[in-house]
């Protein structure tokens, strides 16, 4: 890729932090609605359902967990293992196609364990019937209801095997695109299983489908770096350096060197960052698995490494909630479970210093709090 002379060599981490939070819409959001915040960064981690959805509101105008809730509860937003074995947020008119970039690749990834559990694609065909009738007979069900109903598939298994057998049929059937998590349990804060429907993918074929995520991966995200795109994605690393290299010479995206590292990101985001860095510095409060700290191989521009512990205690893949003041993280917070005085915990990392008043203040409009 060749950089493009509009950019300078001087962006310090700071300022490389700050790029990232405006190109995912946490400052200097343009309006966008749910769907259009979740589509500008192609995919929202979500594993933590009630964090994915404050992630969304956070880059939304309004700032409105309701209106997430409802263009969930529409079906514009759906959630489905795209990537990482990781469920993600993503739109329906997308889900498709990123599917068949992802997917193919599970599946050959975790034969073994599939294995394991006796799952092959005779018992996978035999699931889907059993899902597609029990949609079909009673509605989106809920994770309970659909295990109930592949219930004659676990006869003479033990239960850590009945389990395990449970979740690689419903993660496979999810990933061949049979399935999807679409609207709410009545009742519940659980998202349904509901059968997919192919009629609203985007008109995107396979061989720019590509090309596209990594667009929109690095409008939302960017700067970032080939290796960042490798492990948000899970794909080879050919293939997307290609792609990034032809984005960058079609003038989608732009290609700037810091620290001799080269980086890609949106062609305007240097005359947006002259705009909106300093709101960048202000206090915000992130829920565990936000994209600002899970959308890049190296974060160490907004998490200290030695920090990195605190944020994921024992390296178990859980990450807590993050103060980010200054670009940075400066320690955790969780919600008091009190009903009167502050309304967030804070445990600040060692060295740092957060004011609990600033943070009262912002959790005050936060989408997790109102």
């Amino acid at each position: 890729m060749v950089r493009s002379a509009r950019y300078a060599e001087s962006m310090d981490s700071a300022q490389i932090s700050a790029a990232r939070m405006i190109s995912s819409g946490l400052v200097g959001s343009d309006a966008l609605t749910p769907a259009e915040a979740v589509r500008r960064l192609a995919c929202v981690q979500a594993q933590a359902l009630g964090g994915a959805l404050v992630s969304v509101a956070l880059r939304t105008q309004t700032r409105d967990l309701a209106e997430v809730r409802a263009e969930i509860e529409s079906g514009s937003i759906v959630r489905t293992w795209t990537q990482r074995g990781t469920v993600h947020l993503t739109t329906a008119e997308d889900v498709g196609w990123i599917l068949r970039l992802t997917a193919p690749r599970r599946w050959k990834a975790e034969a073994t364990r599939r294995a394991h559990f006796g799952v092959d694609e005779p018992l996978l065909e035999t699931a889907a019937a059993l899902v597609e009738a029990a949609i079909a007979d009673r509605g989106p069900l809920s994770r309970e209801d659909l295990v109930a109903s592949l219930a004659p598939l676990m006869t003479g298994i033990s239960e850590d095997e009945e389990y395990g057998r449970q979740r690689h049929l419903i993660t496979n059937l999810s990933m061949q695109g049979l399935l999807i998590q679409s609207g709410f349990v009545p009742g519940r804060d659980e998202l349904a299983f509901a059968l997919r429907d192919p009629s609203a993918d985007a008109g995107i074929d396979t061989e720019a489908a590509l090309r596209e995520w990594m667009r929109r991966y690095v409008l939302g995200h960017g700067p970032v770096t080939v290796d960042d795109a490798t492990r948000w994605t899970d794909l080879p690393k050919t293939p997307i350096r290609a792609d990034l290299a032809s984005l960058v010479d079609s003038g989608d995206i732009a290609a700037v060197t810091i620290d001799d590292v080269e980086h890609v990101q949106a062609p305007d985001l240097e005359d947006r960052l002259s705009v909106w860095e300093d709101a960048a510095h202000a206090l915000t409060l992130l829920p565990g698995f936000d994209e600002l700290i899970l959308g890049y191989k190296d974060r160490s521009c907004t998490l200290d490494p030695g920090h990195e512990r605190a944020v994921v205690p024992g390296g178990n893949g859980m990450f807590k909630n993050t103060v980010v003041e200054g670009t940075r993280v400066r320690g955790t917070w969780k919600r008091s479970p009190k009903k009167s005085g502050p309304r967030v915990l804070v445990d600040p990392f060692p060295g740092e210093t957060i004011d609990a008043e600033r943070v009262d203040a912002v959790a005050s409009t936060h989408p997790a709090f109102v």
